[in-house]
């Protein structure tokens, strides 16, 4: 449950991250969200489980990934993001995200699923 609620509580963190600043919803978060607050400009390694081109094609990943991954679960838009391979696409995705590339790699796995691909990435989007 813990996670659920950091899950939904850094939700919001994607709302800086479009073009248009309207005001905040007040809406129920979907499960594609953050569960991690990066600070602006941080450079960090994340390995990506998946991309898809809607955050709802990722809930079900999403929700099995909560416990395992835990605060290294990042669901965002690609957008979000400098340095990912073009492999990322326009979108969102989800991967773990950490100090090293051996870490995120080794969590991913650790929670049973393969990495599509890792990059060194600054995360562009903010608290």
């Amino acid at each position: 449950m813990h996670a659920v609620l950091i899950a939904l509580g850094f939700a919001l963190t994607l709302a800086s991250c479009g073009e248009d600043p309207g005001p905040r919803q007040t809406s129920t978060p979907s499960a594609a969200s953050p569960s991690a607050s990066p600070s602006t400009s941080e450079m960090r390694w994340i390995a990506v489980i998946d991309v898809a081109p809607d955050p709802s094609d990722l809930d079900a990943l999403t929700q099995r990934m909560l416990d395992p991954l835990g605060i290294a679960l990042m669901v965002a838009p690609t957008d979000c993001f400098e340095g990912l391979p073009d492999a990322a696409g326009n979108g969102y995705l989800i991967g773990a995200v950490g100090d090293s590339r051996s870490e995120v790699e080794q969590r991913v796995v650790d929670a049973g699923e393969e990495v599509a691909f890792s990059a060194d990435v600054m995360i562009v989007c903010t608290d």
